[in-house]
């Protein structure tokens, strides 16, 4: 387990690199990413301690980090871009909007932050994604691009509602409980690793035939995700170091596999190359983070 923490990016680049030698999984990508996605978050839940008051404690930060975040900043970069390229303001919206990735108390524990209030930073920006996602892109993006609200919204309930209704009752069992707060991180590993591989593979062949855009995708996701990471940080200035860190990794780690998941089912085409090499971009960006934060 101290290796996975270790080389936590590095095993998940290789993943990437994994998809572009194995073969396809075609019309399953979606279905395969989908249950990663499913399987990630629920052994997500039996981390967080689902009582009243652990839940409440750091409410009123919790909710006013959420709020700028992941409803004002994401609104905000969308109107600014809009008149600039369609394109990529329904990208930043979309990256924007994604919840904290399933991995983020994770690495909030490895690189120094609060892993307990990233949990609940991952629980609030998961559960109200259900509504955000699908409702704000439908109300921005209007009849530019076809949001399909219904679809998108049982998306997010099958990858997020319904691994936490099954868990509930699992949770009361010790040894399945132990279990995945032992290989947690693990766990995160194998889903993500599953999703980086079929979702590349699946879409290698554009990759290959595309290198001069997958470039400039790459050095675009960097340059946003360094945004985000910076966005975190500084969000809450008068916070303490600690949570500044846990705020950092809330927001530059983000869902970027339910991102893929979103792209693949409703926007195809370059919006989902771009967050197909978004999914390298995320890996990479930790590389530097962990130094960045370890020092600090």
């Amino acid at each position: 387990m101290s290796i996975i923490n270790r080389y936590f990016g590095v095993l998940l680049l290789l993943s990437c690199l994994t998809g572009m030698i194995v073969p396809s999984a075609g019309e399953a990508t979606s279905l395969i990413v989908m249950l990663s996605l499913a399987f990630i978050i629920f052994c997500s839940f039996f981390q967080i301690n689902f009582s009243v008051e652990s839940l409440f404690s750091d409410f009123q930060i919790s909710i006013r980090f959420w709020f700028f975040r992941y409803l004002a900043i994401p609104v905000a970069v969308y109107f600014l871009f809009r008149y600039i390229s369609g394109f990529y303001a329904t990208v930043l919206l979309l990256s924007f909007l994604l919840p904290a990735a399933v991995s983020s108390p994770s690495f909030t524990a490895i690189f120094g932050g609060r892993p307990e209030l990233s949990l609940k930073i991952l629980v609030y920006s998961s559960f109200l994604a259900v509504l955000t996602i699908p409702f704000i892109m439908r109300w921005l993006l209007g009849s530019s691009i076809h949001v399909p609200a219904g679809k998108m919204l049982m998306t997010l309930v099958y990858t997020i509602i319904i691994p936490f209704m099954v868990h509930l009752p699992l949770r009361k069992i010790s040894m399945v409980k132990n279990i995945t707060g032992r290989y947690n991180a693990l766990f995160t590993l194998i889903g993500l690793c599953t999703i980086f591989v079929v979702v590349t593979a699946r879409n290698k062949q554009t990759i290959l035939e595309n290198p001069v855009l997958v470039g400039i995708y790459a050095a675009e996701a960097l340059a946003l995700y360094g945004i985000l990471y910076l966005a975190g940080y500084y969000l809450l200035p008068s916070v303490s170091a600690g949570v500044r860190k846990t705020f950092s990794i809330s927001s530059g780690a983000n869902n970027i596999g339910l991102g893929v998941t979103i792209t693949a089912l409703f926007f195809p085409g370059q919006m989902n190359i771009f967050f197909i090499v978004s999914q390298l971009a995320w890996v990479v960006a930790l590389i530097p983070l962990r130094k960045l934060l370890v020092k600090k």
